[in-house]
C-alpha cells in the first residue's frame, strides 16, 4: 500500500468531477520534463518530481522544496494541475487528518484512502462546459505560457527557464512568433504555433511554421485548423506567398498529416538533412 511522504504534493489522476484524467502516460510525459540521462546514458527521472500510483491511478509526486530550488518549474507544475482541473494534496496534512478521524494511534492511511475520503467529504459539482479557447498572439512577456504544449511536442524542451530565454533573446530577435489559444480559466495555452516569416531565393517572401501542437486532453476541437487558419491571415496581411512546413513522415505522425491536407496543404519536396561529422 502507497503511503505518502510528508515531503511531497501529490498532483493526483483525477478531475474534481472524479474523472481519471488522459492520456493515459500524462504522469510520464509530465515528470519527463525533469529529467536527464544518468552515467549510464539510461534516462532517470528528476529527484524533485516522480511518477506513483495511487490505486492504479497515474499521479505525480512533487518535492515542495521544487518551489525553493526552481520557481518557475514548480509554478508550471501548479498551474498545468489547476489549468486541467486537477487535485493537487498535501500528503502529511491528508494523513494527519485522517488519523485523527481514526482515532487509532500509529495509523499509516494509504494515500489512496485518504484522497478517496476527502473527495466524498468534498463533492463539486461538476464544471460547466468551457467555451471554445481565445486565440491570441503570445508575448514575450508570456512566453512561459506555451511551454507546456510545446514539450509535448519536442521532447528534449526539459527546463523552462531555459526555453523563454532561447525564445526570446534567440528566436523572436529572428523573427518568431507564437500563436497560442487559451481555454477558459487555464493560465497555459492548450494550443500553441510557433512560426516565422522569412525570404529565400527558393521560395521568395514566406511564412514557415516551426511549431504547432495541441495538448492531448484539447484535442478534437478544431484548434489546429484555427491556428493554420490565422497563420494564413497573417500571411495574407504580410504578403507572403505561400506557408512551409515539415512534418515526419513517420506512421504515428498520420493525424498530422491528415490535418494539413485537410487544411489545403500538399506534399512538395523532400527534405534532406545531414549529420555535420559525417564523412
Amino acid at each position: 500500500m502507497l503511503v505518502c511522504n510528508p515531503y511531497e504534493v501529490v498532483i493526483h489522476g483525477t478531475t474534481s468531477a472524479g474523472k481519471v484524467f488522459r492520456p493515459s502516460d500524462w504522469a510520464e510525459r509530465l515528470c519527463g520534463i525533469l529529467s536527464s540521462f544518468d552515467k549510464g546514458n539510461r534516462l532517470s527521472y528528476s529527484k524533485w518530481v516522480r511518477p506513483i500510483l495511487v490505486d492504479k491511478v497515474r499521479c505525480v509526486a512533487v518535492d515542495k522544496e521544487l518551489e525553493t530550488v526552481n520557481p518557475p518549474m514548480f509554478r508550471f507544475l501548479m498551474d498545468f494541475a489547476a489549468d486541467n482541473d486537477l487535485r493537487v494534496i498535501d500528503c502529511k496534512a491528508l494523513l494527519e487528518e485522517r488519523s485523527n478521524q481514526a482515532e487509532i494511534e500509529d495509523e499509516q492511511v494509504p494515500l489512496a484512502k485518504a484522497i478517496e475520503d476527502k473527495h466524498a467529504a468534498e463533492q463539486t459539482p461538476a464544471a460547466a462546459p468551457a467555451a471554445a479557447g481565445v486565440l491570441r498572439e503570445i508575448l514575450p512577456e508570456e512566453t512561459a505560457t506555451a511551454f507546456a504544449a510545446l514539450s509535448i511536442l519536442r521532447s528534449s524542451l526539459t527546463d523552462i527557464n531555459r526555453f523563454v530565454e532561447q525564445i526570446n533573446t534567440r528566436q523572436r530577435p529572428a523573427g518568431y512568433r507564437l500563436l497560442g489559444i487559451f481555454e477558459e480559466g487555464k493560465h497555459n495555452a492548450v494550443a500553441v504555433c510557433g512560426f516565422h516569416e522569412t525570404y529565400n531565393l527558393a521560395s521568395g517572401h514566406h511564412i514557415h511554421i516551426d511549431d504547432i501542437v495541441t495538448m492531448p486532453q484539447s484535442r478534437l476541437k478544431g484548434y489546429a485548423s484555427r491556428l493554420l487558419a490565422e497563420v494564413r491571415k497573417i500571411a495574407a496581411e504580410t504578403g507572403a506567398s505561400k506557408i512551409h512546413l515539415n512534418v515526419h513522415v513517420h506512421q504515428d505522425r498520420a493525424d498530422a498529416h491528415r490535418l494539413y491536407f485537410k487544411n489545403g496543404f500538399e506534399i512538395s519536396a523532400y527534405h534532406f538533412r545531414s549529420d555535420p561529422k559525417a564523412s
